[in-house]
């Protein structure tokens, strides 16, 4: 079976198969495609650098899957021949988004976003697939699941950058026009808090301000919360894509980390995810 890369996949999805209509003609093109989800070279933020405020939900939302009853591959797959109901396997398959959320805590995007998100395309897989036509119904989910995630994050990214440019247009319309109250700069504790007029004291300024938004605030350049080895962490405590859970201990077995090392990366895994939706930094 041929694979693409995770990163490939993104991209393809932005530049030509964002309608749900084209990427299912591109899936049944490619039936035998396999997606590696894992992701290469992530850039994680720092830890420090994180919101304070946090969403207690999440491990609650994650035990409770990663305990659920799923049923079986003979039934999944009369299931699939028929779908009626497909209650079962949307149950089966909501580890499976949680998983691959975990490669998407950008920057400005909350966990629990991307898992509704994910769930969406989970839907869109159900009714779409057709058991004769598109092949292995885990590998079929992925692709969508992928994608409904994937668009989200592009079309609010979208959504941030359309709102920093119109400010910024508005900034050169008025440049000149505008007035300020002459005011002595405030100090607390030695500190000095700027103005905006200091950060955009010119045209230029403001020009320069506009180049790095239209840079940064970028799907594939927004850093990522989650490095490598939190993801394969959680996968591992929590089962998803495993054949059980598996205790810290047994994951600092497993992974050859130290004594203490293996807890501390579940909780700052758990502290990542939790973390409301924050600011794009620049």
């Amino acid at each position: 079976m041929k694979s693409i890369k995770l990163k490939d996949l993104e991209k393809l999805i932005i530049e030509k198969y964002s309608e749900d209509e084209k990427f299912k003609e591109f899936l049944k093109e490619n039936r035998d495609l396999e997606v590696e989800v894992a992701v290469e070279n992530i850039k994680l933020k720092e830890l420090e650098d994180m919101e304070e405020f946090t969403e207690e939900t999440v491990i609650d939302y994650l035990d409770e899957i990663a305990n659920l009853e799923v049923i079986s591959e003979e039934k999944e797959k009369e299931q699939l021949k028929n779908i009626e109901d497909s209650e079962e396997i949307v149950i089966k398959y909501l580890g499976e988004v949680a998983s691959i959320a975990f490669n998407y805590i950008r920057d400005g995007i909350a966990y629990m976003d991307i898992v509704q998100e994910g769930t969406v395309g989970l839907m869109k897989a159900i009714s779409n697939y057709n058991v004769e036509e598109d092949g292995e119904f885990k590998n079929y989910c992925r692709f969508w699941i992928i994608k409904e995630m994937v668009m989200f994050i592009q079309n609010k990214v979208e959504d941030i950058k359309y709102e920093f440019m119109n400010y910024f247009k508005t900034k050169k319309e008025n440049f000149g026009k505008e007035h300020h109250h002459e005011h002595e700069e405030e100090h607390e504790h030695g500190e000095v808090y700027l103005k905006e007029e200091d950060l955009l004291p010119s045209i230029e300024a403001i020009e320069k301000r506009e180049k790095l938004v239209s840079k940064k605030i970028n799907f594939f350049n927004l850093n990522n919360r989650l490095s490598l080895r939190h993801i394969e962490i959680l996968n591992l405590y929590f089962g998803f894509g495993k054949d059980k859970r598996h205790s810290i201990y047994e994951i600092e077995e497993k992974l050859g980390l130290e004594k203490g090392q293996g807890e501390t990366l579940f909780q700052e895994a758990l502290l990542i995810l939790s973390t409301v939706e924050g600011k794009i930094a620049l």
